[in-house]
This record gives C-alpha cells, sequence and structure tokens, in this order.
C-alpha cells in the first residue's frame, strides 16, 4: 500500500547511550542492560512504523556527537525531526505540531516502552480519529502506548502534566470535558521490569537478526530472564560432558 500523507505516525527515538535512555528502563536493569532493552524495543517499534504503509513516519530524535544521525537504527539513515526541547511534554507537542505543519490530518504517536502494539491498530486509530474524537490506548499501569489526534484538538496537550501517572485516564477525562469522543485501542503492557520483559521475549514467535545475540537455546528458555543484555557473561554449553 502506498504511503498516505494524510496519515502520520509520530516515534520518539533517543541515542542508545546510558544517560538518553528512559529513567524507568535504567532503574529497572541498570545503565547498559538498559541500553540493550531500548535499542531492541526502540527497532522492534521502528520496524511496525516502518512497515505500516498507509501513513508517513516522523521521528523526533535528539542527535549527539556519538549518533548524529539515525544509521544505528537504519543504514539507510532516515530524516528526523531534530529536537529542540528535550522536555518530554514539550518535545511530544512539537512532534505533533510539525506533524500538521507538513500536511498531516491525523497523527498518532506510539510508544516503543509497549512492544505488544499491532499495525492493526494504529489502522483502528486512524480510522476513528476526527475534529470530534480522538484515539487512546492504554496499558494496563495505566500509562498511554498509543495517542492519536487531529490539530483541532492540540489543545488536549496544552495542560502541563499529562503525561504524568495514569496518562490514559486523564487524557480521556481531559477529551470528555471537551466534548470529544474518545476511541480506545486495546489494552496492552510496557516493559517496566523482568516479568514484563520476561512476557515479551517468550510472545516471539521469531526472533529478528537484532535479537539473534539474545536467544537462547530452547532447554535454557527459563534462563532468558538473567541473561538478557549480559552475553558477555555467558559460555556456550559444552559440546561434550565434562569428565
Amino acid at each position: 500500500m502506498s504511503q498516505n500523507r494524510d496519515n502520520c505516525i509520530i516515534l520518539l527515538v533517543d541515542p542508545p547511550e546510558a544517560d538518553r535512555i528512559n529513567q524507568a528502563l535504567k532503574t529497572a536493569f541498570g545503565p547498559e542492560r538498559a541500553a540493550h532493552v531500548n535499542g531492541d524495543l526502540l527497532s522492534a517499534a521502528y520496524k511496525l512504523a516502518k512497515g505500516f504503509g498507509d501513513a508517513i513516519l516522523l521521528l523526533s530524535y535528539q542527535k549527539t556527537t556519538r549518533h548524529p544521525d539515525l544509521t544505528w537504527l537504519d543504514p539507510e539513515d532516515p530524516g528526523f525531526l531534530e529536537v529542540k526541547n528535550n522536555a518530554g511534554e514539550a518535545r511530544l507537542q512539537d512532534a505533533f505540531r510539525l506533524a500538521f505543519f507538513t500536511g498531516a490530518k491525523k497523527a498518532v504517536l506510539i510508544s516503543h516502552l509497549s512492544p505488544d502494539l499491532k499495525s492493526d491498530w494504529i489502522s483502528l486509530a486512524f480510522d476513528a480519529l476526527g475534529d470530534r474524537a480522538v484515539a487512546i490506548g492504554a496499558n494496563q499501569d495505566g500509562s498511554f502506548y498509543l495517542l492519536g489526534l487531529t490539530q483541532q484538538n492540540l489543545k488536549l496537550l496544552e495542560t502541563p502534566g499529562f503525561s504524568h501517572g495514569k496518562s490514559a485516564e486523564g487524557l480521556a477525562d481531559r477529551a470528555k470535558k471537551n466534548k470529544l469522543a474518545v476511541f480506545s485501542t486495546p489494552e496492552t503492557y510496557s516493559i517496566t521490569g523482568e516479568d514484563t520483559l520476561l512476557k515479551w521475549m517468550e510472545a516471539k514467535e521469531t526472533l529478528t537478526p537484532l535479537f539473534q545475540h539474545h536467544a537462547q537455546p530452547e532447554n535454557k528458555k527459563h534462563h532468558k530472564r538473567h541473561t538478557y543484555g549480559q552475553e558477555a557473561q555467558v559460555q556456550p554449553p559444552p559440546e561434550k560432558p565434562l569428565l
């Protein structure tokens, strides 16, 4: 399917550097391991968004000296919106504004921290969007993994605090107070710790080349929790029993 320039998918991308990684991931996994987890999550979300044929893709990215472009994410080096204001909510607002400035009629932000997001859910969100309707996808912890707006509804992001706490419920309440219909995509989970990371890894039927360096033999599956992102410490099993 050819790209539909009336639709835009927004993905926030951070460089694979420990000091740029989501703080919650660093708390859960430690800085070095969090960088592995975050990189794999970003790559999966980027692959999903890039493969969605019915929208253009807008990547919000703050380049660094070590990573001045996105060749680490895609050898084709996709273009990106350079972040001017790295404050989370201001960055999100800027991305939506640029999407509409460049001609999109509908924009859907997705979070890479929710790896169970399906392409069909994005399609449903675009179909439901309108000047009198917004789309919101909630995680089990109450945060949102998807937010769909039109330019008319950017006012929902004008009051600070829309991304904190149970943000999905908060945004839905704001929308309803503005007499907007709220379309909810299916509830899913975000990666917050070992349990959700293991859930994601076990749900993958096949591993892409990106993940192959984390793959474990089938009879070692229960060790994934302890080895993800720590492959340098894992020794391959001996070919013959040791005497």
